[in-house]
């Protein structure tokens, strides 16, 4: 006799868990934070806390260090714009027109 297959409903996608990573990413966005709150919240080394910093800062993010009661406290900070005034003189990003098609000779 022939088993009859009955298939379940899909489950619902289950959020993926947040990576230590971005859990980092979210402290350093929230404020000042120290290496040892980093350490102390995600039970992890101190070691293993400036390695994540190291991680989020090689992502792309710009961290800002200051010291402060006796610790360094990092936070995300957002990119300086480039002033009108360098952009004019040629400080800035660079946009030229398209490199001219060479003269064919006859």
């Amino acid at each position: 006799m022939r088993k009859s297959k009955v298939e379940a409903a899909p489950a619902a996608p289950a959020e993926k868990p947040q990576t230590k990573k971005s859990r980092v990413l979210e402290m350093l966005n929230g404020g000042g934070v120290s290496v040892a709150e980093i350490a102390d919240k995600m039970s992890i080394s101190k070691q293993a806390a400036y390695s994540l910093i190291g991680d989020v800062k090689r992502g792309g993010a710009a961290i800002s260090g200051v010291m402060k009661d006796g610790a360094m406290r990092y936070s995300v900070v957002q990119p300086k714009r480039a002033k009108a005034k360098t952009l004019a003189f040629g400080k800035g990003p660079v946009v030229s027109e398209p490199a001219s098609t060479p003269l064919v000779a006859d």
